[in-house]
């Protein structure tokens, strides 16, 4: 009997324990991405707001950047880059961008403007 509640308490601090999940192998792709992070520092001033977006194409973690102001009405080109920086997919604009194409859209940063 002992040896089952031993086993029994492993497995449920064994199943209870959440997994890091990492992507390209960092906690923080944006500040431990040189390319990612020279995007960022890029990104000053912004009269609209713009974001840095990570994301799933192909089964392959993205990002790009996005023109994220309700106010501003632009044509924006997205640009989906691996982890590397190196271009996956270009779209002249977001309503080029499919449903499905594009999924976990998850946004890093946002440039405000202030």
């Amino acid at each position: 009997m002992k040896k089952l509640t031993i086993i029994i308490s492993f497995l449920v601090l064994l199943l209870g324990c959440e997994k890091s999940v990492k992507t390209c192998n960092s906690d923080d792709p944006l500040k431990d991405l040189a390319w990612l992070q020279e995007v960022k520092t890029s990104l000053t001033n912004c009269s609209c707001e713009m974001s840095i977006i990570q994301a799933t194409y192909n089964k392959q973690t993205v990002f790009y950047t996005a023109m994220t102001d309700p106010i501003c009405n632009g044509i924006y080109p997205i640009v989906l880059r691996d982890c590397t920086g190196d271009i996956v997919k270009s779209y002249e604009s977001l309503n080029q961008v499919k449903d499905n194409d594009i999924t976990n859209i998850k946004t890093l940063y946002r440039c405000k403007v202030e």
